[in-house]
Parts: C-alpha cells; sequence; structure tokens
C-alpha cells in the first residue's frame, strides 16, 4: 500500500512508467522498455468490472484531437480537452447469491440499466465532468500537472483534485460496473469513506 491509496500508487506507477523510479516496487520482473511508450492509464477498483468493449472505447476517445489536453500556463491546470475521462459506473444487478441488503439497494432486476442513463450537470454546465477515481488518464498530462503538487499524506479524496487540475469529461457512453456492498457495515465505511475524504 503506498500513501494516501491509490494516488500513492498512480504516483509510483506513473514514475515508472516514465523511466524515472524503479525503488518503489518490491519486485519488477522483464523488460520496462516497452512500458515507456505507454500513453493512457486505466484506473479501476477491485470491485469494477470492465466491460468488453470498454477498453477501447476509451482509448479512442482520449486519441481524438477535440480531447488532446492543453496545459495552461497562466492558470497552471488543463484548460482545454481533457487529461481524464470519466465513464458512467452503475450498480450491477443483484445476483441470485446477492445479499437481502444488496437486492434491496441495488438495480431491480430485468431492468435495462443503459435506459436509466442521464446527463452530468457539471459536464453539461462547464465542460467538465467529475473524477470519482475510475476512468482512463493521459499520463503525461497527469504527471505534469500533478508531481509534487500536493503534500503527501494529507489528502483523502484526491480524486475530485485531480480531475479539477488535470481536467476531467465525462464519457457517458462507456460503462463500467461495480457491486453494491454485501452489509450495511460495509455500506457505511464506505461512505464514511467518502465523506471524511471530501470533508
Amino acid at each position: 500500500m503506498s500513501y494516501e491509496r491509490k494516488r500513492g500508487k498512480l504516483g509510483d506507477l506513473n514514475a515508472l512508467l516514465r523511466g524515472s523510479s524503479k525503488n518503489t516496487f518490491s519486485s519488477i520482473i522483464g523488460n520496462l522498455d516497452a512500458l515507456k511508450q505507454v500513453k493512457y492509464t486505466i484506473t479501476l477498483d477491485s470491485d469494477t468490472q470492465l466491460p468488453r468493449g470498454a477498453a477501447w472505447k476509451m482509448i479512442a476517445t482520449m486519441a481524438h484531437p477535440l480531447n488532446h489536453p492543453v496545459y495552461n500556463k497562466e492558470k497552471k491546470r488543463i484548460t482545454e480537452g481533457y487529461g481524464i475521462l470519466q465513464p458512467r459506473v452503475t450498480v450491477t444487478l443483484p445476483e441470485s447469491n446477492s445479499s437481502f441488503y444488496s437486492r434491496i439497494y441495488g438495480n431491480e432486476p430485468g431492468i435495462d440499466p443503459y435506459t436509466r442513463a442521464t446527463s452530468d450537470v457539471y459536464q453539461d454546465l462547464f465542460a467538465e465532468g467529475s473524477f470519482i477515481g475510475k476512468g482512463i488518464y493521459e499520463i503525461d498530462a497527469f504527471e505534469q500537472m500533478l508531481k509534487d503538487r500536493f503534500p503527501k499524506n494529507r489528502i483523502l479524496s484526491h480524486d475530485l483534485l485531480e480531475g479539477c487540475y488535470v481536467r476531467s469529461g465525462l464519457l457517458s457512453n462507456v460503462e463500467l460496473f461495480e457491486k453494491y456492498p454485501m452489509t450495511y457495515r460495509s455500506d457505511m465505511k464506505r461512505r464514511n469513506r467518502w465523506i471524511r475524504g471530501d470533508w
């Protein structure tokens, strides 16, 4: 586990992909030269499902010329295009072995989740979305904006900050799936983490 959970892991991974640090990993196997050509990183949580075809849709959208991130020297952030794209994240339909709690609060079985898609207010009004930690980002733009910008071990909710500086956009035609927590206790622990981080 790196500092600040996912933020430290991403920083370490980005440094490795750009060849500047190998000391943060306990074991590295194979030739790393090919990794220097990697342009994008897709971030997912352990319980996030990446449907077939979603990765290439995210990559194709990031590679589109209108989405190319443009750095503004005066504002010291990306003001045009997007360094991060955030797909829609939907709760999976409950499975037969799901808990009673997750069946109550998860989506109803038999409902097509695609018909319940709505727009994002921030994206519609300000042409920027909110990053929630699952999506795709351009490594060089991410590192240019965030490397050594924030103090270590003082930020709990880094996703929103990253989305503001690197400029996050909503990718509404790509959908990721997550399981709803199995118990009330695990749901409240997750919400407590989110609230502490945002506050």
